[in-house]
């Protein structure tokens, strides 16, 4: 197998991971409300979803009813206080096993069809130990789905505080894929105004872009006329970046 050269990305410091997980809190509470953003992502892995499903990094289960009803689902997470939330809100599915772990590299072979990672990998100080292990738990045939935040350009307090190491481009993030051993890959930019609206309340004013009538306006009036047009058009830039990997 060709092995591509990877380019690392550049290391930050976040703050720790108790730090992290109050400050999450209070964060995926808030983007549990932007409706139309959830559903714009549902849309995009849905045909990339089935199976012996594990999500990695499940925060309060706030994709985790889509993903249950769509196969075997473990959700792994290693906040206490999410997993709570999550045994909680999933405590109708008998499909569903809820773990409060990391992700380890422990899962046997084959161990899955899907696995998914939103808004998680930034999270991991060794992303390609991380894709490493999910590439053997994988079947042949198996899907990893990421959603990642983009562009090191955007990285701000706010990634710090909730603990992002990294944000990613494109062909970076691919050539990492890649180098782990999966051989079908494709990646999307997508929220392409996102970028210059993070960019302005992270970047220069220093926000939280999650909180109060900012997030939920953008959510409202933003996302479904952004969803329309980048369904016809994939930007050259956004604010995320979706990549889908299959293990050969």
């Amino acid at each position: 197998m060709t092995r591509i050269l990877r380019r690392e990305p550049l290391q930050r410091t976040p703050a720790s991971f108790a730090t992290a997980d109050e400050s999450l809190l209070e964060v995926l509470e808030e983007l549990e409300q932007a409706k139309n953003y959830s559903s714009w992502i549902q849309n995009l892995i849905e045909p990339h979803v089935s199976g012996r499903i594990l999500e990695v990094g499940a925060g309060r289960g706030t994709y985790s009813k889509f993903f249950a009803e769509r196969g075997h689902l473990t959700t792994l997470e290693p906040s206490v206080v999410h997993c709570a939330a999550l045994r909680e809100r999933l405590s109708a599915y008998p499909n569903v096993v809820v773990v409060n772990a990391q992700l380890d590299g422990t899962a046997a072979p084959g161990s899955y069809d899907t696995v998914v990672l939103l808004n998680v990998l930034e999270h991991i100080p060794d992303d390609h130990q991380a894709l490493g292990d999910i590439y053997e738990s994988l079947a042949p045939g198996g899907k990893l789905v990421l959603w990642v935040p983009a562009f090191e350009a955007l990285y701000g307090k706010f990634d710090q505080r909730i603990g992002h190491y990294r944000r990613y481009r494109h062909d970076q993030l691919l050539a990492l894929v890649h180098n782990v051993g999966f051989q079908q890959v494709t990646a999307r930019y997508t929220n392409m105004p996102g970028f210059f609206a993070w960019w302005l309340v992270v970047r220069v004013l220093g926000r939280n872009p999650t909180a109060g009538r900012l997030a939920s306006t953008y959510d409202r009036f933003f996302i479904p006329v952004i969803r329309r047009f980048e369904r016809l058009v994939r930007p050259p830039i956004g604010q995320s970046l979706l990549v889908v990997a299959q293990r050969s």
